[in-house]
């Protein structure tokens, strides 16, 4: 293809793509709400039958609403009866219309009603949402939530009239106290633009791709792109705008993680359960309404007003933070200076985020600088939204992921790049990378298994080897049983737990709400059945969620990217997986069981943990798994699809030289290829460039739906 038809084809890219951007309607929101009354009390409304009108009153907040959810419950059944949803005007006009069936419902989580297109509703205007039925029954029907606490507007049941609409919400049998549970999603635009600028952004890059394609690809073969400068680029200053734009106190239980780090930060290491300024709670009292409250806003000058609290260390309240030491030393170097110099809670809050962030990003680094395969895998890991969210925040999830890729990166380096023999130095590093681990979160030291993908040629006799493997399981024995021992020693808290004896005759009401000897004996008396409860948890009710809150689902849970980027995403990191590779790394059989039993293992002790000690007993299933603690393990997810059979190919396709190969001797001809996959490897690049922007996109997009979320702008 010549220059002139490059031009003239890039030209008509544009000018479509240009057109079709213009011309597509882009909602402006489907992903941050603009209201949510969430609850953790809900109350269940009568069934949605026959006759019956449910109706919740509440005003527009943005002049157009692109979505709403709202949260049912099946009873325990399969219920598979018809229902319908209206969205009504103060004059009863219906402004939206959606027919559904309870099939489609998720039990107790969020179902979405996204619009086709923004709907005019003005803001400040009455609305009204309605939900019926015509086919329900008592025995085939659904029931909406509601928090019992909160009230947007009036809540109530209306009987139906002769088919007059109008009519029948205005004849009220029953009022709810509170509001039905809701999110909206809305804006002040009908479309969203900023959505559509970076679209034109892109589709202009890739016109001046087609356009100067030879240029570009004649530069970009002498180009070395090296993917821990390009995560230490974009990582830094992302996380750090999570550390700023993140209102205080926004991550799940950060007030426990400042308390902990306050703890330390004052050398009160051994002594557990103690006490915390006052200034501090009085800080989570202030920002605690924006828990999961998508109407409520803060605001620089609010956060600025409350920047200047003096600490008064002096004024105490009782307090009980995790029980962990190591994995809050980076938060507890950043609250000890601002100790030093007489900082707020705020500013110390915020220098424990930042010494969390810099010493995480650190440590990736060197991960994927050490690792001799598999870097990508761990860029795009580590620069998800959910990872850098987790390193500017004060939350021991951020050393824990960072620990556990250096800890992989390590056992492959020895497996893989290391070509001299493995010493006594080396051991001693291996296994201080597992007891930092388990110092941290003990169900990741498992990862001292991958001392099994070292060679044994690399131990030198066969004794010495047996010998060391031996070692190598009585240390993940002893991390095992020991792990207690040690883990409270360093928590300062005695590792027995308190058994709540229950008396005979005691009430149901007495019983407290989790109770782990309870669990632990179920799980014992039917061990097929309870494997199947938490298969069915992970991967039927809950999978959604947990691929969701893995990839992005930020502030306090309650600030989602949407699912085509989500699942983007992941496809994106699999792809890599599978087309990347080295000649230096084989991964056969053995290998990827083992990698396969390890996450089978991890996955196992998650469920069991949440189970035992964040689920009520009796419930079908298991509470409290997210996403986030999967990622410490990831990486051996995504290796299981490593192969080294697309990469050379794809080389080869995209390659300079590819009409010169084919002409080529039969003799000249693997010459030629091992040039093109040694200095050339186009293919390689171009996915490396298209990593980068579409990582810098998806952050970018996380910044401004963190943004929307907390501030009004």
């Amino acid at each position: 293809m010549n220059q002139t038809v490059r031009i003239i084809a890039g030209v008509l890219f544009l000018l479509l793509s240009v057109t079709a951007i213009t011309v597509i309607r882009i909602n402006p929101n489907t992903s941050t709400p603009t209201r949510s009354t969430q609850t953790r009390t809900a109350g269940i409304t009568q069934g949605i039958l026959p006759g019956k009108i449910h109706t919740q009153e509440f005003t527009a907040i943005k002049d157009y609403m692109s979505g709403i959810e709202l949260i049912f419950t099946h009873g325990g059944r399969n219920n598979t009866n018809e229902n319908t949803l209206l969205l009504l005007d103060s004059n009863y006009k219906t402004l939206y219309t959606h027919k559904f069936s309870s099939a489609i419902v998720k039990e107790g989580d969020m179902t979405p009603f996204l619009f086709d297109k923004s709907i005019y509703v003005g803001k400040g205007n009455l609305l009204r949402l309605c939900l019926f039925s015509n086919d329900a029954s008592p025995d085939n029907m659904i029931s909406a939530l509601f928090n019992q606490s909160d009230s947007i507007g009036p809540f109530y049941l209306s009987q139906v009239i002769n088919n007059d609409l109008a009519g029948s919400l205005k004849n009220r049998i029953g009022t709810y106290n509170g509001s039905i549970i809701i999110r909206t999603y809305g804006s002040d635009s009908g479309q969203f633009w900023l959505m559509k600028v970076a679209l034109y952004f892109l589709a202009t890059i890739f016109a001046c791709f087609i356009i100067w394609f030879n240029q570009i690809r004649t530069r970009l073969v002498r180009i070395r792109i090296i993917p821990e400068w390009v995560f230490l680029i974009i990582a830094l200053p992302v996380s750090a705008a999570f550390v700023f734009i993140t209102p205080p106190l926004q991550v799940p239980d950060e007030t426990n993680h400042l308390f902990r780090a306050y703890e330390i930060a004052e050398f009160n290491i051994l002594k557990h359960a103690g006490t915390s300024p006052a200034s501090m709670l009085e800080l989570d009292s202030v920002f605690a309404r924006l828990h999961s409250a998508a109407g409520e806003k803060t605001s620089l000058a609010e956060i600025n007003a409350h920047s200047n609290q003096k600490l008064e260390p002096g004024r105490r309240v009782a307090s009980s933070p995790p029980e962990l030491t190591l994995p809050y030393l980076p938060q507890a170097l950043g609250a000890f200076i601002g100790i030093m110099f007489d900082c707020s809670p705020m500013t110390l809050m915020y220098l424990g985020r930042l010494f969390n962030m810099l010493i995480s990003i650190l440590i990736i680094f060197f991960a994927i600088r050490i690792i001799p395969q598999f870097k990508w895998i761990f860029l795009l890991l580590a620069l998800m939204p959910k990872t850098l969210f987790l390193f500017g925040s004060l939350s021991y999830d951020s050393l824990t992921i960072s620990l556990s890729f250096l800890t992989i990166a390590v056992f492959f380096y020895y497996a893989f790049s290391c070509t001299r023999n493995i010493r006594l130095k080396d051991l001693a590093l291996m296994g201080f990378l597992i007891l930092l681990l388990l110092l941290c979160k003990p169900p990741y030291f498992m990862l001292g298994l991958l001392f099994f993908f070292i060679p044994r040629a690399k131990f030198g006799y066969l004794y010495k080897y047996i010998m060391i493997s031996i070692g190598a399981v009585a240390l993940v024995l002893f991390i095992y049983k020991g792990g207690p021992v040690i883990t409270s020693y360093f928590s300062g808290k005695d590792s027995a737990q308190q058994v709540t004896t229950i008396e005979s005759g005691s009430s149901a009401a007495d019983l407290p709400l989790f109770r782990p000897d309870e669990q632990i004996k179920l799980i014992l008396s039917d061990i097929p059945a309870y494997l199947k409860l938490i298969a069915k948890s992970g991967f039927v009710y809950y999978r959604s969620y947990i691929l969701e809150s893995f990839v992005g689902l930020l502030g306090y849970i309650d600030v989602e990217l949407p699912d085509m980027l989500t699942y983007s995403y992941l496809i994106l990191i699999i792809l890599v997986a599978l087309v990347l590779s080295g000649e230096n790394v084989k991964l056969g059989i053995p290998q990827k069981t083992l990698l396969f039993l390890l996450l089978v293992a991890t996955f196992v002790i998650v469920e069991t943990a949440m189970f035992i000690y964040a689920t009520r007993p009796g419930r079908d299933r298991v509470f409290g798994v997210q996403g986030r603690y999967f990622i410490p393990m990831a990486p051996l997810f995504f290796m299981l699809f490593y192969n080294r059979y697309l990469n050379p190919i794809l080389n080869l396709l995209f390659s300079m030289r590819r009409a010169e190969y084919n002409k080529a001797k039969v003799k000249v001809k693997p010459e030629i290829y091992q040039e093109i996959q040694e200095n050339e490897r186009l293919f390689d690049k171009y996915l490396y460039l298209s990593l980068i922007f579409f990582c810098t996109f998806t952050l970018l997009y996380s910044i401004y739906i963190t943004l929307i979320r907390y501030y009004n702008i």
